[in-house]
């Protein structure tokens, strides 16, 4: 029987994968490895069984969270269904989905954007031939004023740069099919022109691994104050610009664009998009008489 390593590459990725992100093959075949590891043998299709594949979905769930789990039974059920529909095996899949709490958008408030800003601008070093300060303030000033993924913008070349615009191929962007152009303010553009300022492709040349520029930012959101924790890091830039788009009265939707109103919901920090707006309890009659103040803390307890 045929192993799914062998199907991925020689079935899956030719039919389903075409052109796309490299990072899509490695997911699917970290989810191949780890069922085999569970199996102690290759995984082949044979093992495309409900029971076999929810026992290992178990196994895991006691080891990583929901969200791991349900990226694990998302790639083994995508292998599973194209060798159905071609007919390497008989039944479909009826593995029960992950059961995944719903977290609350964590985004930057202004104040906290501030704070980043002044941590970036006391980086030491530098990042090739230009001063770490200055870069990594570009590099948060364009991420939050495009709304753009990290991945995105460190794939864009400096023939991408054409101040005060920031153009990002298609080819940079998740699932490589709209390219994007993002109008920068001058502070900002500024500080863009001397990133710029180096002989090689991209235009943000970072000379190390992405692990490294990672731990870089780790040191930066920690010194402003936010910890280092995985909601603090390059994607809650992503999510700030949608938050503060949302609250300022524009469409995070289209400016990101989202397919639904339900991906862009999973962005929108309420914090940040409900300040200003009366809490529901001040909607309410109040309930104690009104020749007396409220009682200590009911206003944070409502």
């Amino acid at each position: 029987m045929m192993s799914l390593d062998t199907f991925l590459d020689t079935v899956y990725v030719p039919l389903k994968l075409r052109g796309r992100s490299p990072e899509s093959v490695r997911l699917l075949r970290h989810a191949i490895r780890q069922f085999s590891l569970h199996l102690e043998r290759p995984a082949t299709l044979d093992d495309f069984d409900d029971l076999v594949v929810s026992r290992f979905l178990a196994a895991r769930a006691a080891k990583l969270s929901p969200n791991s789990v349900a990226r694990e039974r998302s790639g083994l059920l995508a292998l599973w269904n194209l060798a159905q529909a071609r007919a390497l095996v008989r039944l479909r899949p009826l593995v029960a989905p992950e059961l995944i709490p719903e977290k609350t958008p964590r985004a930057f408030t202004a104040d906290e954007l501030a704070r980043l800003w002044a941590s970036c601008g006391v980086v030491r070093g530098w990042v090739g031939p230009i001063p770490a300060p200055v870069w990594f303030q570009a590099l948060l000033g364009v991420l939050f004023y495009s709304g753009e993924r990290i991945t995105a913008v460190l794939r864009v070349e400096r023939s991408g740069w054409s101040r005060p615009w920031l153009a990002v191929p298609a080819t940079a962007r998740k699932g490589s099919r709209k390219p994007a152009a993002y109008q920068l303010p001058d502070h900002v553009a500024d500080l863009v022109d001397q990133v710029s300022r180096h002989d090689q492709p991209a235009l943000f040349f970072w000379p190390a691994s992405d692990t490294a520029l990672r731990e870089r930012w780790k040191v930066i959101t920690r010194r402003a104050g936010l910890g280092d924790g995985p909601e603090v890091q390059f994607h809650a830039l992503r999510r700030s610009f949608a938050s503060h788009l949302t609250a300022a009265g524009g469409s995070a939707r289209e400016a990101l664009q989202h397919s639904s109103e339900k991906v862009t919901r999973r962005y929108l920090d309420p914090r940040i998009t409900q300040a200003g707006q009366p809490a529901p309890w001040q909607l309410l009659p109040r309930i104690w008489p009104g020749d007396i103040e409220p009682p200590p803390g009911a206003a944070g307890a409502a």
